[in-house]
């Protein structure tokens, strides 16, 4: 156990960054991502380094706690005991489902403590799991792999499918994809064999395709998609709903005739906004196989207007913590590292759980995760100093109840005032500039793939 005396100064002091520490702690459990390499992995293996160490050390880029992965290296280097090029070589081979895997773990376990602490908010729709699908982008990476060199485009390491858990407000699962220039829905397959009977999956329209709309309703699982022009169908008679924030509310039938299919018969509902989007868009058009009977046109139009949380996430993970690694060209190192960024993401919400559970959901809505972000960076380096994680062990076995008690007791430390989000007035309307019609970009991997040959 750790010394009481100088626990307390740091639950007094600096409570945002120890429940930070004992989260990843039991998150990103060296047993644990050991075994979710064992049993994900099918060409790379363990030899002179493990994975919960790549995990780890990835970890302190992305929570901004080393400034760059060499940085990084040099801190766990005692720890890794082998040379960086044997390090970098490790993270460059992990395989798409180990990190998927990964993600999938740290959800697990953040679920679990979530519910134990009764943090998550109500179900949209009773019996229904809410699943927030969108894709993510990866930036523009330096030019430092040889083939990449005389290139003048931006090269692009790949993008990825990321489901959020909108009630837990957690990363779910997460569907890697190597080539930047593919497009979201080429991953879609895989996004369908993850369906389960009683899912509520809401997306955009990019994902408003007959095969993922027919494979939902074939699962006894359910959808609220927004409506891409490029899907047709027949069309009922348009009726007033009612209104909502955002605009007047219509609902009508559509029937898709899917290519030797039964016909998908679905509601249409019909958004027409008060104020255009940023597209100049003045209405939104959502599909969905919900009957009437569980929620109404109204709740349809706000289910899928939560879109936003994903968005939310996405900007944390930007902007509070380092999910782009611009230095990472290679496709698959660049998406380890988004995977690790994930993981760091559920860790992270895991101190808001237990800051919810000591103060309250209102006060908790209050926190800025910028201000935790910065904490954690400035204090990490010298709580690790004097405390060493063989104090932090036992958090690793214990039971989710008994952790939960934890961290629950440390986060009553918590004055809230201290990480309160400030408040700002209205965004003033941004000038659109004139697009560029020249090749700005290039796909990693398939330059790679052509030198190859």
């Amino acid at each position: 156990m750790l010394a009481k005396s100088i626990l307390d100064r740091f639950k007094k002091k600096s409570p945002v960054c120890l429940l930070a520490r004992m989260s990843l702690t039991r998150v990103l459990s060296e047993e644990a991502m050991n075994r979710v390499f064992e049993e994900n992995a099918i060409t790379q293996y363990d030899r002179k380094v493990t994975f919960a160490a790549i995990v780890q050390m990835m970890a302190d880029v992305t929570l901004k706690l080393s400034p760059s992965v060499n940085a990084a290296y040099k801190k766990h280097k005692e720890r890794l005991g082998v040379s960086q090029p044997a390090v970098l070589n490790k993270f460059l081979r992990v395989e798409p489902q180990v990190m998927q895997a990964l993600v999938r773990y740290s959800y697990s376990e953040a679920r679990q403590i979530g519910n134990c602490l009764h943090s998550g908010d109500a179900s949209d729709i009773t019996g229904y799991r809410t699943k927030i699908l969108d894709g993510n982008h990866l930036s523009g990476s330096e030019h430092r792999i040889k083939e990449l060199r005389f290139e003048n485009a931006a090269a692009l390491p790949g993008k990825s499918l990321v489901v959020l858990d909108p009630r837990l407000r957690l990363i779910e699962d997460y569907f890697p994809i190597e080539d930047g220039h593919a497009q979201e829905r080429t991953e879609l397959d895989s996004v369908i064999e993850t369906i389960k009977a009683r899912d509520l999956w809401v997306a955009d329209r990019n994902f408003c395709t007959l095969k993922f709309m027919t494979s939902i309703d074939k699962s006894k699982a359910f959808f609220a998609i927004r409506h891409h022009a490029g899907v047709g169908g027949t069309l009922g008679k348009r009726h007033l709903i009612g209104t909502s924030d955002t605009g007047k509310v219509y609902e009508r039938s559509m029937t898709l005739s899917p290519f030797g299919g039964t016909q998908l018969k679905l509601r249409r509902i019909e958004v027409e906004l008060f104020k255009p989007t940023r597209d100049k868009e003045k209405m939104v058009v959502i599909l969905t196989n919900v009957s009437a009977r569980k929620a109404d046109a109204l709740q349809i139009a706000a289910i899928y207007l939560k879109r936003w949380k994903i968005e939310t996430a996405f900007q944390v993970l930007t902007l509070t913590l380092r999910c782009e690694v611009s230095t990472l060209g290679y496709p698959c190192a660049a998406l380890f590292a988004f995977a690790t960024a994930l993981v760091s993401y559920n860790a992270i919400m895991v101190v808001e759980y237990a800051i919810r559970a000591a103060h309250g959901k209102q006060e908790a809505d209050e926190l800025s995760k910028y201000y935790m972000a910065l904490e954690i960076t400035d204090v990490q380096g010298g709580m690790s100093v004097v405390l060493e994680d063989s104090g932090f062990k036992y958090l690793k076995s214990i039971s989710i109840k008994k952790f939960c008690a934890e961290i629950l007791e440390v986060a009553g430390h918590v004055e809230i005032d201290r990480y309160r989000k400030n408040k700002r007035g209205p965004k003033l309307p941004v000038k659109k500039k004139k697009p560029d019609k020249r090749a700005v970009h290039i796909s990693t991997a398939k330059v790679l793939a052509e030198s190859r040959g």
